[in-house]
C-alpha cells in the first residue's frame, strides 16, 4: 500500500490482536481501538481514523491468511518500535493492546500470546508484568 504509515500499523496491531484471536470483532473491541488511537495519536481526527481504519482492513483482507496476516503483525509491531521509542511509550502500546483484548471480557489464549510477542519484539520483557485471568489482562511496569 503506497501512503501506508506507522499510524497504520498502530491500527494494525490493535486489529489483530481484536480479530485474530478469536475471528471476531465485537463493538466494544471497535470502540476500544478507536479511542486508544485517539490517545496514542491525538493528532489523528476522526475522518483520518476511518480512513486509516478501512485501508487496514482491507490490507488484511488482502493478505488472505492468518500466518501472513501474522507476519504483517510482527512488522507492524518492529515499525512502531521505531515510533514509540521511549519505555513508557512502549507501555502504552502494550497497556492498549491488553485493554482491547479485555475489552469483550475474556482473555483470548491467541490474544495473550500475541500481547507477549508485543512485549517481546518492542524490548520489554525485563520491565513489563503480564498477569491474565479469565476474563482480564493487567500489565504492570516491574520495578
Amino acid at each position: 500500500m503506497a501512503n501506508w504509515t506507522q499510524n497504520h500499523d498502530l491500527v494494525y496491531a490493535f486489529v489483530c490482536v481484536s480479530f485474530l484471536a478469536d475471528g471476531e470483532v465485537d463493538e466494544s473491541e471497535k470502540e476500544a481501538m478507536r479511542g486508544n488511537v485517539k490517545v496514542m495519536l491525538p493528532e489523528v481526527s476522526d475522518d483520518m481514523y476511518n480512513a486509516m481504519e478501512a485501508e487496514v482492513i482491507d490490507k488484511f483482507i488482502d493478505l488472505g491468511d492468518e500466518a501472513t496476516r501474522m507476519n504483517q503483525y510482527g512488522t507492524s509491531l518492529e515499525s512502531l518500535k521505531g515510533m514509540f521509542s521511549s519505555d513508557d511509550d512502549r507501555f502504552k502500546v502494550i497497556k492498549n493492546l491488553a485493554y482491547i483484548a479485555r475489552a469483550d471480557d475474556f482473555i483470548h489464549d491467541n490474544e495473550m500470546a500475541m500481547i507477549e510477542q508485543a512485549v517481546s519484539i518492542l524490548d520489554m520483557k525485563d520491565k513489563v508484568s503480564l498477569v491474565k485471568t479469565e476474563s482480564t489482562l493487567f500489565v504492570d511496569l516491574k520495578n
